[in-house]
């Protein structure tokens, strides 16, 4: 492809001059654009495309040449590299046309996340939300362009999350969420590949290591024997505790949306909501006594809901169930909290301890990582590794008594 300005003689303007024109050509096919300039005929060189030096302006003619030139050249190198095969009037669309104003990262990131929203993957949508919330924070409100986001910009938000008293693992949280966007602003064509940062900014550097959640027999046992008002909050946050460790360490999403249809005698068989793995495991004794005592407030009809958690006439779009979740999620670790006081555990206790635990029970019975992966439903063993770093030896020394 070919791109000259020519003087077009075959149209004469009022005053007697001829249009300059950009003439792209390809083979046999021609494209004449004007560029809104003209000259005499008698002040052109029609050997070399330009103006002769008799022409009161030419310095100031050749600049506007060479730039028009360069403006197409440089259009075309940019679309030739990234492959794209390309006809004349491509090219003339691809300069001519007015172009759209470049969406900037906030409306893409609420874009995301309402689409994320629209398919049902609540908890992943309220990532983007935090994020999008986080970067006004930063930013002060102010708009960010794609461009905006590079290495010493990603320094600088680094810091802003420390300052805001983040771990490092809750800040490779909000990394692995804008690299994921960034990612996608690549894919719609928002970024320009050249432009990721973080081929120079590494995630390496920051620690995953969950901190201690588990507790041992004895701490276990203070919680079981703690004495409880029948139907109290601190009773149902209790039983949700139990039953998550004595539920292969259920996580308690599912067991919110946990039914009677999924328990069939001593057994349960669900299908983990955060990775779709299909649970199957045999109930013990302390979890059935839990659930023999639901039965006589939630029913036992097949489609009812083991724990009163949800409504299903109530709650039912996924941001309902989502919201729902959390509030209760609240409340049950605000009274978990209070039991481990109560109990005079010095733990952080909450839903999450039940599941770390049940994990450490495993570890400690010498099961194989890929093995606990499998029975917390992980995706894989990475998951799980970063469970397992944070769990010393000392805890349950005696694991295979724990389920007497």
């Amino acid at each position: 492809m070919k791109i000259s300005i020519i003087l077009y003689k075959s149209k004469t303007l009022a005053d007697g001059s001829h249009p300059l024109m950009v003439r792209i050509s390809e083979l046999k096919s021609r494209k004449y654009l004007s560029t809104g300039l003209s000259c005499p005929a008698e002040l052109w060189d029609f050997d070399k495309n330009t103006p002769k030096r008799s022409h009161p302006n030419r310095k100031l003619l050749e600049a506007i040449i060479a730039q028009k030139k360069a403006a197409y050249h440089t259009k075309l190198l940019e679309l030739e590299s990234e492959q794209r095969k390309l006809s004349i009037q491509q090219l003339v669309q691809a300069i001519e046309e007015p172009k759209q104003v470049t969406q900037g990262l906030f409306p893409f990131l609420s874009e995301v996340y309402q689409n994320l929203i629209q398919s049902g993957k609540i908890g992943r949508a309220r990532l983007y939300k935090r994020l999008l919330t986080s970067l006004k924070e930063f930013t002060s409100n102010k708009q960010l362009s794609f461009t905006d986001i590079d290495v010493p910009f990603l320094n600088q938000y680094e810091a802003f999350l420390y300052k805001q008293g983040l771990v490092e693992n809750s800040i490779n949280t909000y990394f692995q969420v804008l690299r994921a966007l960034l990612n996608k602003a690549i894919q719609a064509k928002k970024m320009k590949r050249e432009q990721y940062p973080f081929q120079d900014y590494s995630l390496g550097k920051f620690s995953t290591l969950t901190r201690k959640r588990a507790i041992n027999k004895e701490d276990l046992q203070q919680i079981i024997a703690l004495r409880l008002a029948a139907e109290s909050k601190l009773q149902i946050a209790r039983d949700y505790f139990l039953f998550s460790y004595y539920g292969q360490g259920m996580n308690f999403r599912d067991m919110a949306s946990l039914r009677w249809k999924q328990i069939v005698k001593d057994r349960v068989v669900y299908t983990r909501l955060k990775t779709g793995k299909t649970m199957n495991f045999k109930l013990l004794p302390p979890a059935l006594e839990i659930l023999d005592r639901y039965q006589k407030t939630t029913g036992v009809k097949a489609e009812d809901l083991v724990f009163p958690i949800l409504d299903k006439n109530k709650h039912l779009s996924p941001q309902q169930i989502d919201n729902r979740i959390n509030r209760v999620l609240k409340q049950v670790n605000e009274s978990l909290k209070e039991i481990a006081k109560q109990a005079d555990i010095p733990v952080h206790l909450t839903t999450y301890v039940a599941r770390h635990t049940y994990a450490t029970v495993l570890k400690q019975s010498g099961v194989s990582t890929g093995v606990i992966s499998e029975a917390l439903g992980h995706k894989g063993e990475q998951i799980t590794q970063t469970y397992l770093k944070s769990f010393s030896n000392e805890v349950i020394d005696e694991a295979t008594t724990l389920y007497s």
